[in-house]
């Protein structure tokens, strides 16, 4: 196996794990739609919204990657929660 052939099986090791993350990510919507409903407040909570994002954009500068891609990614992350809230509510788009 040559040396970019390691590299890339590394690469794609590391992307299942980020895929195995999401998806644990995205299973706690349950639990935090449960709380939601409990607490009253709404499926999309735009004050979390805005104290995850920025704990993300703090890590990703101690980490010195890009701000505004580490930005987008977390707002993709945010919106697949917010929509498997919406269908475990019944009120979703998703198949």
């Amino acid at each position: 196996m040559s040396e970019l052939e390691a590299v890339r099986k590394e690469i794609e090791e590391i992307d299942r794990e980020i895929l195995a993350l999401i998806n644990r990510r995205v299973n706690l919507a349950e639990k935090v739609l449960e709380s939601k409903r409990i607490n009253g407040t709404s499926i999309n909570d735009h004050r979390q919204n805005e104290v995850v994002i920025n704990r993300a954009l703090n890590t990703a500068t101690e980490l010195n990657l890009d701000l505004g891609s580490i930005k987008a990614i977390f707002e993709i992350l945010i919106r697949m929660s917010i929509e498997r809230q919406n269908e475990l509510s019944g009120k979703g788009s998703l198949p």
